[in-house]
């Protein structure tokens, strides 16, 4: 592991029996090292997106179906009727891998320990066709694999399986950290609730020296310790695609979709779900669209 990172507090409590206006707990501004991304972008050809350190993933390769095609243009940017941005990651299939497109995006690889956080709209259904494919939406961070169960590797990942997989035959989030893994062995701890989850969820991932801490809507859903902490720098992704073609033997054209609202990380501080909603609340009433100083 690497040498440990002293971690900030957010918050300053009052002390007893002082003035009324320092009665309860006194939020304190959240300084430091920090990415925030409103995902305010014309399209997935805005340049701003490779100024911004975004790449954008492109042609065949796994995770899922092989022979599937990862299509940079099944992430699209909208803006809300209120002047809210989304990004948006579209999946579909038309039920063989040569007709199965996903999409992915992911940052520069140079976050470590600290507050993660994004808000998301998982769906249980299809935007258009047929349902029941086994699908993966997912907000999680990563470093690479340099060579079979590598000690270094890192990974904490949200998945979302809206119609199961994995030997998971319905609706299911699932919290996983990984130690490392290859071909025929994997080296995670995994936490998960079989139930849907349709709809927008704050997700927050902190990470200490410690314990890898998950959190849903400000619930704490999954705390996971050593052998799983992540031992190198990562990168944050997003990404939706088929885990396989045997959900469903419809051939009829399908497409899903995962909405992102907006990403943040700050730098070796653990902030609560609370304070991550105020720092995110302060960028938008400022204007802030994109800010990283990491």
């Amino acid at each position: 592991m690497l040498a440990a990172t002293g971690l900030v507090c957010a918050t300053l409590t009052a002390l007893p029996g002082k003035a009324d206006a320092a009665r309860d707990a006194v939020a304190q501004p959240v300084v430091g090292q920090a990415l925030f991304d409103d995902f305010n972008y014309a399209g997935y050809t805005d340049p701003q997106l490779t100024q911004h350190g975004w790449t954008l993933k492109s042609g065949q390769g796994g995770p899922g179906v092989t022979g599937a095609t990862w299509r940079p243009s099944y992430i699209t940017f909208t803006t809300e009727s209120g002047g809210n941005s989304l990004m948006t990651l579209r999946a579909g299939s038309s039920g063989t891998a040569s007709t199965t497109s996903e999409s992915e995006i992911h940052t520069q690889r140079k976050f470590f320990r600290g507050t993660y956080a994004a808000r998301v709209r998982f769906s249980d259904t299809p935007a258009a066709g047929p349902d029941g494919d086994h699908m993966v939406q997912t907000f999680f961070t990563i470093s690479p694999l340099n060579f079979p169960l590598d000690p270094d590797y890192s990974e904490l990942d949200f998945e979302y399986l809206p119609n199961g997989g994995w030997g998971i035959p319905s609706s299911a989030l699932l919290a996983t950290s990984w130690e490392t893994y290859s071909d025929t062995q994997e080296v995670n701890i995994s936490t998960q609730e079989r139930a849907g989850f349709d709809g927008w969820h704050d997700l927050v991932i902190t990470v200490d020296t410690a314990s890898v801490n998950y959190y849903i809507d400000g619930r704490l859903f999954a705390s996971h310790g050593e052998p799983y902490l992540p031992e190198t720098s990562m990168d944050i992704r997003f990404n939706h695609w088929l885990i396989d073609l045997l959900g469903t033997t419809s051939k009829r054209s399908r497409s899903y979709e995962e909405t992102v609202d907006y990403v943040y990380h700050l730098k070796d501080q653990v902030l609560t779900p609370t304070e991550v909603q105020g720092v995110v609340d302060d960028y938008r009433a400022r204007g802030v669209t994109f800010e990283d100083t990491v």
